[in-house]
């Protein structure tokens, strides 16, 4: 738990920090500069990884700490520009009693408002890191060392060590890692395993380790942070700063308290989605800000830029949220002029796709594999009322078994209560047009099926991606319910309290401040005594895939043991793919053929020694190919992933190819190490000596 503790830390300052003083740099006041941190440092990474790929740099600390400083000077140099007549001219600072601090009408956010949200955020993220890392650490075998059974977390493990050992974080080239043969491109929105791979000289953990404490702990960050946000947004069209700070402390805090939120995102290893589109309502509300102060541009289009590369899933919920936003409000009450305020918006997005242009190209490059829109997880047993239920109140698999989750649903409909008295129709809005679509990913909605599908295909259409959506929105709507009852009940107590004084003439105790600060530590108290209640619950979800179904202790073992061979660090290890034995990696370092459970543009003799393993020995082209490939060792451990791939290969069912070799051995092969269900053969000298 040292580790784990020690990696939330580290964590939070890496992500934090980096971007928050890159944002005041670029004019942001420090409470805005703080909370667009992590999105910001987010875009920094996705930008430097990107260029260090292209001129040879290798991405590490000290190269990250230098582009950091570059990144300082160009934020210098934006400042400086802004600051010119032109500058001026083109981005004027806002007039108000609040423009000098916020860059707008509004007055300043004190310290006071600051340490709310702070108390808020800390109190959420404590309960989601200890929840999620603790049960791991304490009951699943190997401890921190415990293999998630779940399909992506082989990649997630690979990519921070991979990026760790050969210094390339570009997205472009993650082909590279998942095809060891051919290095045939592929594209994968890599900022968060670049960030990641950042702490290994600082944590001192290994890459599992790093796993396991490193996915958490950033979504105990970005998950406070942006229920945080939006809470704070919502509040504002009625509640003065503090009392929104309150309310935005509130809704960070019971973020933990919804299991779509960090629970279900850790169990199913969608970490970058999840963090991607949790730190969506940050960027979303700083581009918002743009049309009151145009200097805010830069850093709100960075901030797009590090949703966008982090998972791209937070673009589409950062423009749902700000094309309602605009419809809705916006348009209705324009700053300057509707037209100049479009425009400007339209700036943003406009440098924001310069800066994404990487995505936008590997995306594009690899949308032949990629066809979202097609993705399909509906359960014909559901009909439409209750594929609208489930969606509305996080009751998509796998909370099927804890749906309905009645007191979560009671404050969330408070608080879609409370929005339609604000008249915050944008919020409202936004929380329907996401239930429609993970309804659609449920059950399908008629005429509407097509155009939703589309939204929902940029979460591959999975109701627990998309549930992750709604559940951001409606923690936000639930802490703005008990955030708002707070402050009600605080200026209650405030207002007793002056009338008992005035009427004794004695002095005032307690001023409206110090009862408002009370009533919110009472609040955050009772959330985290909640956390402690839902514990065992949510704990449970979140380690669930830890049990060793594909990938146990066997399998370390076996890893470790051929990690001991002199010989298997300068060759590869053939294994089978569809068994999830590329864990090898992550675990020791050695090179596998099959690093994840799927592959990019394999070759034909990738294919022929995959087909072949049984006849090593027998067959000469197959031999020529172990030798070509310097393939020592070859490593099975049944069961495969997917049920086609287990059995005798048929009409209509892949098989598996190791089966024959399971069954009969293969001649080139020795037997060296079984253990369980695992087993390592080594290739005979006979096949690695070249022919005579």
């Amino acid at each position: 738990m040292l580790l784990g503790a020690w990696v939330v830390v580290v964590t939070a300052l890496v992500l934090i920090v980096p971007g928050a003083l890159v944002g005041r740099r670029m004019m942001l006041p420090w409470p805005v500069a703080l909370a667009a941190g992590p999105p910001i440092t987010f875009g920094l990474v996705s930008i430097l990884t990107v260029l260090y790929s292209a001129v040879g740099f290798q991405w590490n600390a000290i190269s990250a700490l230098v582009g950091l400083v570059l990144a300082m000077f160009a934020a210098w140099a934006y400042a400086a520009l802004l600051r010119t007549r032109w500058g001026r001219r083109v981005a004027p600072a806002p007039e108000g009693p609040g423009s000098d601090e916020t860059g707008s009408d509004d007055p300043p956010a004190g310290i006071t408002a600051m340490l709310r949200v702070a108390a808020g955020v800390a109190v959420g993220g404590a309960i989601i890191a200890i929840t999620c890392i603790r049960p791991i650490a304490t009951t699943a075998f190997a401890g921190l060392n415990n293999v998630s059974q779940v399909w992506d977390s082989l990649w997630h493990a690979s990519s921070l060590r991979w990026i760790h050992e050969t210094g390339i974080g570009s997205g472009l080239r993650m082909g590279e890692l998942m095809n060891y043969d051919t290095h045939g491109f592929n594209y994968y929105p890599n900022t968060w395993h670049a960030l990641g791979a950042l702490l290994f000289p600082i944590t001192g953990a290994n890459p599992v380790e790093l796993y396991n404490t490193y996915s958490p702990a950033v979504l105990a960050i970005t998950v406070p942070l942006g229920v945080a946000s939006m809470s704070y947004w919502f509040a504002r069209h009625r509640f003065d700063v503090n009392s929104s700070a309150t309310i935005a402390a509130a809704g960070a805090a019971i973020s933990a308290l919804f299991p779509s939120l960090p629970y279900v995102e850790v169990e199913l290893t969608s970490v970058p989605n999840a963090v991607g589109v949790s730190l969506a309502p940050v960027a979303a509300i700083l581009t918002m800000g743009v049309i009151r102060d145009r200097r805010r541009v830069g850093p709100a289009a960075l901030a797009v830029t590090g949703v966008t590369a982090t998972h791209p899933s937070g673009l589409i919920v950062v423009g749902v949220i700000v094309a309602l936003w605009w419809l809705c409000e916006a348009l209705w009450h324009p700053v300057s002029t509707r037209l100049r305020d479009l425009l400007t918006l339209v700036s943003t997005g406009a440098l924001t796709l310069i800066l994404v242009a990487p995505v936008i190209y590997g995306t594009l490059k690899v949308s032949d594999t990629n066809e979202l829109p097609f993705f399909d997880f509906r359960v014909e047993t559901v009909g439409v009322a209750q594929g609208l239920s489930q969606a509305a109140f996080n009751g998509t698999v796998p909370l099927a078994d804890y749906y309905p989750l009645w007191g979560l649903i009671a404050f969330t409909a408070l608080g879609l209560i409370v929005l339609a008295w604000m008249r915050c129709w944008a919020g409202l809005l936004a929380w329907l047009a996401f239930v429609l679509v993970t309804a659609n990913a449920v059950v399908e909605l008629s005429v509407l099926s097509y155009p939703l599908g589309s939204i929902g295909g940029y979460f591959y259409n999975s109701p627990h991606r998309l549930t992750f959506v709604v559940a951001l929105l409606s923690a936000s709507a639930a802490g703005l319910a008990v955030g708002s009852a707070a402050v009600w009940l605080s200026r209650w107590v405030s207002g007793k309290l002056a009338a008992r004084s005035s009427e004794s003439d004695a002095p005032r105790r307690f001023s409206p401040a110090v009862v408002a600060t009370a009533a919110l530590a009472l609040l955050l108290v009772l959330i985290a005594g909640a956390g402690v209640v839902k514990y065992p619950q949510h704990a449970q979800l979140a380690s669930k895939e830890r049990g060793g179904k594909y990938i146990g202790p066997d399998d370390l073992d076996a890893y470790h043991w051929l990690a001991d061979r002199p010989d298997a660090w300068n060759s590869v290890i053939l294994n089978n793919l569809d068994q999830g034995t590329g864990w090898i990696y992550p675990v020791t370092g050695l090179t596998p053929l099959f690093p994840f459970y799927r592959a990019n543009d394999f070759s034909q003799r990738q294919r022929d020694l995959y087909w072949g393993v049984s006849t090593i020995g027998a067959d000469p082209k197959i031999d020529q190919i172990v030798r070509d490939m310097r393939v020592h060792y070859v490593i099975d451990s049944p069961p495969s992933y997917w049920p086609f791939q287990n059995g005798a290969p048929g009409p209509g069912h892949q098989g598996d190819p190791f089966l024959a070799l399971r069954r009969n051995g293969a001649p080139g092969l020795t037997e060296v190490f079984r253990q369980g269900n695992v087993t390592i053969f080594r290739v005979n000298d006979s096949v690695l000596a070249p022919p005579p």
